[in-house]
């Protein structure tokens, strides 16, 4: 090159480097963790992801800042947060040194009184009491208030139980998983030149086979669904037939239902979080948006539901809250999330049946599609999952036993023909 190519180029790599600097407003990694972690929640985790999941990554800003927020990203080693990341499954390190335990069904303790009746009367948040009557822990203070609002002893609703101040291993995955999302947008802007929580591992729990229903018991309960109210008639009618999720069966809405082609379209889910309500959001995954071609028996529920909401809305008049969702309250507002859940639990003690919770219903929809034979593309395709991987990832041992009864079914074939 020419003394005047070198100076010019020199000028344009100056001028690049300049436009870089301005856009990442830092030249280099010197900026902490934490404060750029901030910067990441607002210029990232805000505006692209869902505000259940940005809700559930705030929890985790405590404990990470305190560990490793004070150092600064250049300086950020795999070391610094492998010594993190085990400390998390460490004896102690859950601030919970003893917790209450309900006994029994707490929602039967509630004696008439709704949940939020309880919310209003002991300051628990409603979210914690819904909480409660699935069957989860609560702190001893917590239980105290809710105790006190009853007008009983807390030792008569409740179990106090000593922790192990364990994190479950899952917990400590979504540590790291967040601590490598923030480093990950910093090696996108080159603050540093790559991501060091690919070299440290988290602890892996024992993988649980999930529960599911017979075709029996499926079948038993769709026939109790008879003497059901028909807005719970059509919404399991609905989980079974379509293995949809609960946000997404509540985000139905009269448009969706082509009655004519006997097709549902998924497009948005109905979502809770105690700052805002019930809201709509969209859905899990871009390939969760589908559209299902279900049995004509689906519709014809789904009709006398339609008819149902339409008495509804005349008996309520002015009162009614206009709103196009198949599941509404008595005024037109759409379902709290619990509030099927809760309803579930006790249709099934009224009836005597097997209560294994509303995803039970997409994991048996899973199943009925794979051991029928339908491939993992078209399983993968209904219950709107980003990829096949998933599928197999969830899975892996009903596929493995639908496997096996094929190759047995071969074998008889051939067992057979020899005879």
């Amino acid at each position: 090159m020419t003394p005047k190519q070198v100076q010019k180029e020199l000028d344009r790599q100056a001028v690049l480097f300049e436009e870089r600097c301005t856009a990442q407003h830092t030249a280099s990694g010197n900026i902490k963790f934490e404060t750029f972690a901030k910067e990441w929640f607002k210029e990232h985790a805000e505006p692209n992801r869902r505000p259940r999941t940005v809700a559930r990554l705030h929890q985790l800003e405590e404990r990470t800042y305190t560990a490793i927020g004070h150092i600064r990203l250049d300086k950020l080693t795999a070391r610094h947060i492998q010594k993190f990341i085990d400390n998390l499954g460490e004896e102690g390190i859950s601030k919970r040194e003893e917790y209450a335990q309900p006994k029994g069904d707490f929602l039967g303790h509630l004696e008439g009184m709704t949940q939020k009746d309880l919310s209003e009367r002991s300051g628990v948040s409603r979210s914690t009491i819904s909480a409660l009557c699935r069957g989860g822990n609560v702190t001893v203070a917590t239980a105290d208030k809710l105790a006190k609002a009853l007008n009983v002893s807390t030792r008569e609703l409740f179990t106090i139980k000593r922790s192990t101040g364990k994190l479950a291993p899952k917990t400590i995955q979504h540590y790291l998983s967040f601590i490598s999302d923030v480093m990950e947008y910093a090696v996108r802007f080159d603050l540093i030149p790559a991501n060091p929580c690919r070299r440290v591992v988290a602890p892996t729990g024992t993988k649980k086979e999930h529960e599911c229903y017979t075709i029996q018991e499926a079948q038993t309960f769709l026939d109790s669904l008879e003497s059901a109210p028909i807005k719970y008639k059509a919404f399991f009618v609905l989980a079974t037939y379509g293995g949809l999720r609960l946000g997404e069966l509540l985000g139905l809405e009269w448009p969706d239902i082509d009655f004519e082609a006997h097709t549902v379209r998924v497009q948005r889910t109905s979502q809770y979080l105690p700052d805002r309500g019930t809201f709509t959001d969209g859905t899990k995954t871009e390939k969760s948006r589908r559209t299902l071609k279900l049995p004509a028996e689906v519709f014809s529920v789904l009709k006398k539901l339609r008819a149902d909401q339409a008495q509804q809305r005349l008996q309520a008049g002015d009162l009614w809250e206009p709103s196009e969702r198949l599941f509404v309250g008595e005024l037109g507002k759409p379902l709290h999330p619990n509030t099927p859940y809760h309803w579930l639990r006790g249709w099934c003690e009224q009836t005597g049946q097997r209560f294994l919770g509303i995803h039970a219903f997409r994991h048996l929809n899973a199943s009925l599609l794979i051991n029928s034979g339908v491939d993992v593309r078209t399983v993968s395709a209904s219950l709107g999952h980003s990829n096949t991987t998933t599928t197999l990832n969830v899975y892996a041992h009903t596929f493995e036993e639908a496997q096996a009864k094929a190759s047995e079914a071969v074998a008889d074939l051939l067992r057979r023909k020899a005879e």
